[in-house]
């Protein structure tokens, strides 16, 4: 099920279980005070009627009292006499009360019984429905039982009284008719559900458009989604809200980013390992196509001494070279997954060592070195360094001419350019003496000036087996992998390699060391 049919269902039943609730209590409280009306009605109604019959009795027994004085009462039996006569009167004059009584208060929806000494003597009810017991249960002076019952499809309310004449028993019930009151709790319920089902049918409607208008973005996240796992890359989602989906948006873009430019190492690291593979088969095969040519004449023909040696040099040479090239190999794959230790080093004393071991070289091509060093002392690894200034400056001596000088220097530079510096925070922060160390890096310079190269071929020195001049370099017994031995010791250095090239005016190699 989609986000936004959820979204609607569960406003529809939290609605709707809202408003079932508001209405059940507003009906229910509206009930309540039409029921609590139609009761007082009919209590007014019972007080009517039992004044009225108490007056009716009353007038009767001031007749009756009218009548005895006249008669000669002297002796107890006489007064017996008098008080059964009196009772059995009422009794007999109650249905005659009953009947004036229903002639003045008479009404289309109100009856009215009356019980003397536990027997009905009057209604005025043709249905002369039954009268329940519950009704006289408790029932003492002054007090009022009553009782809604259901009776032919309508309601009426049961109202008792109680008077006692004679010491008996007069009972009053009065009974009302109350169906307006249920009338109205049905019409209530009828119309609160015509009001439940419009207000339903809105909300759906207002809450489709809602939550397809508030879930459109995250069509647009899954739509985008399906296209970067097809692989367009490429694809970003264009959400301007400044909500939580427009933050989700945002990081999902930045999340598609950096998928893009893992894809794109990925991508770059496979076509850097298949062109390695393929520089280091054509790498081999040269010197495995001289070598396996100068033997296999040697071992078929019969040469002079003089050629055999010239064969067995070159077989040598090459051999030599693939050795270089697997020890560089090995070094290469080594740095690339070990981390290296560092001590302090002087670095007079470094740039020393690296000027005497190129030496003999230099000497044979008769190349001059100019050093200007300023000693510092730095943590590094000092056999790393120095293989990867020897590689440098035996790069400059393979570029020079003979006769040509090449220049080594080192000194302490500004470093804010190189990206060494210490970053700032705080605006007007005050440099501490450890900032100001951070701000200055050790630059080694290896300046020649032989063939140069081209700007292509300068962002290109550090790729292996890459080399600018392939017949120059395989004649100077080099195979390309140099520059990346030494891009890789350089940055367990955390330094900077920076290359400025010029055809035909030299090369000047800089590098930046943290101090």
């Amino acid at each position: 099920m989609k986000f936004r049919y959820k979204v609607l269902f569960t406003n529809l039943i939290l609605l709707s279980l809202g408003l079932g609730l508001v209405g059940y209590l507003m009906i229910h409280k509206n009930f309540e005070l039409a029921k609590q009306t139609q009761l007082k009605n009919a209590i007014v109604q019972n007080n009517l009627v039992q004044s009225s019959v108490e007056y009716e009795l009353l007038q009767l027994l001031n007749s009756v009292s009218d009548n005895s004085e006249t008669l000669n009462n002297n002796t107890d039996n006489n007064n017996a006499e008098k008080s059964s006569i009196s009772a059995s009167s009422i009794a007999a004059q109650l249905p005659q009360i009953g009947s004036r009584v229903s002639s003045s208060v008479h009404s289309s929806d109100s009856f009215f019984y009356i019980y003397f000494d536990g027997e009905k003597v009057y209604t005025d009810d043709k249905s002369d429905a039954r009268i329940s017991d519950t009704l006289f249960k408790n029932l003492t002076t002054g007090n009022k039982n009553y009782v809604i019952k259901e009776e032919s499809q309508k309601h009426y309310v049961y109202v008792t009284s109680q008077s006692v004449i004679d010491e008996k028993n007069l009972c009053i019930v009065s009974k009302c008719d109350a169906s307006e009151a249920y009338t109205l709790l049905d019409e209530q319920i009828k119309y609160f559900r015509l009001i439940i089902i419009v207000i339903l049918i809105a909300e759906s409607a207002a809450m489709y458009f809602i939550s397809r208008y508030m879930t459109k973005p995250l069509e647009k996240l899954n739509h985008v989604s399906e296209e970067i796992a097809q692989g367009d890359y490429a694809t970003r989602v264009n959400v301007k809200s400044h909500d939580e989906i427009g933050l989700l948006a945002q990081k999902f873009n930045i999340m598609a980013q950096a998928v893009s430019d893992h894809v794109d190492e990925l991508n770059d690291m496979v076509h850097r390992r298949e062109q390695f593979v393929a520089d280091f088969t054509h790498e081999i095969k040269t010197p495995m196509t001289s070598i396996i040519g100068y033997a296999d004449t040697m071992r078929s023909l019969e040469l002079p001494r003089e050629e055999q040696m010239m064969a067995l040099g070159y077989i040598f040479s090459e051999g030599k070279r693939l050795e270089s090239m697997s020890q560089k190999l090995f070094e290469l794959i080594y740095l690339r997954r070990h981390d290296i230790e560092k001590a302090r080093v002087h670095m007079a004393d470094l740039c020393a060592e690296v000027v005497k071991v190129v030496e003999p070289a230099y000497e044979n091509r008769h190349l001059t070195i100019e050093t200007e060093i300023e000693d510092a002392v730095l943590t590094v690894n000092r056999e790393l360094l120095v293989t990867a200034l020897v590689n440098m400056m035996d790069n400059a001596r393979k570029a020079s001419e003979e006769g040509q000088q090449v220049e080594v220097t080192g000194k302490f530079v500004d470093n804010m350019a190189c990206n060494i510096r210490k970053d700032k925070t705080d605006i007007g922060e005050d440099e501490s003496a450890d900032d100001r160390k951070c701000m200055r890096a050790y630059e080694i310079c290896i300046i020649d000036h032989g063939i140069g190269m081209t700007k292509e071929q300068a962002e290109r020195i550090c790729d292996e087996f890459y080399m600018a001049d392939k017949s120059r370099a395989r004649k100077e017994g080099g195979a390309g992998i140099g520059m990346s031995l030494v891009a890789i010791i350089l940055e367990h250095h955390n330094a900077v390699l920076s290359v400025e090239s010029e055809p035909g005016c030299g090369t000047t190699m800089r590098i930046l060391l943290p101090w």
